[in-house]
C-alpha cells in the first residue's frame, strides 16, 4: 500500500475555555523486572569399568623375612554416564518507577535512541 497525497494535520489545541494555552507530554521511565531462577541438574547413569593390560605386582619382604607385602595395581577405565539439564522458574514480574522520574522522550524498545 502507498499513500500518494500528503495530509496535513491541525495543532493540539487547547480545550475548549481553558485560556492557558500550555499543552503538555509527559514521560515516565519505569523498571520492569522478570525473575528467572535456573536449576542445575546432573543425572548419573550405569557406571561400567573394563580393565586395561595386566596387573602390576609388586611384592616387599620385610628386612626381617617374616612378611611380605603384595601390592596388585590394575588400570581400570571406569566409564560415567552423565546428563547436565537446567531447568527454569519463573515468577510474576514486577514493575516500579525508575529513580530520577522523568527520562526525556521514550524511543520503542528495541532501539537505541
Amino acid at each position: 500500500m502507498r499513500i500518494n497525497e500528503a495530509y496535513e494535520h491541525a495543532a493540539i489545541l487547547p480545550c475548549p475555555g481553558d485560556d492557558s494555552g500550555c499543552n503538555k507530554i509527559v514521560t515516565q521511565c519505569v523498571d520492569v523486572t522478570a525473575p528467572v531462577t535456573l536449576v542445575p541438574t546432573a543425572s548419573l547413569g550405569t557406571v561400567t569399568v573394563a580393565c586395561q593390560g595386566v596387573p602390576v605386582v609388586n611384592c616387599v619382604t620385610d628386612p626381617c623375612g617374616t612378611s611380605s607385602t603384595i601390592t596388585v595395581t590394575q588400570r581400570i577405565c571406569v566409564t560415567i554416564p552423565v546428563r547436565y539439564d537446567v531447568s527454569m522458574n519463573t515468577c510474576d514480574p514486577t514493575i516500579s518507577c525508575a529513580d530520577g522520574g522523568s527520562c526525556g522522550p521514550c524511543s520503542p524498545c528495541g532501539c537505541k535512541g
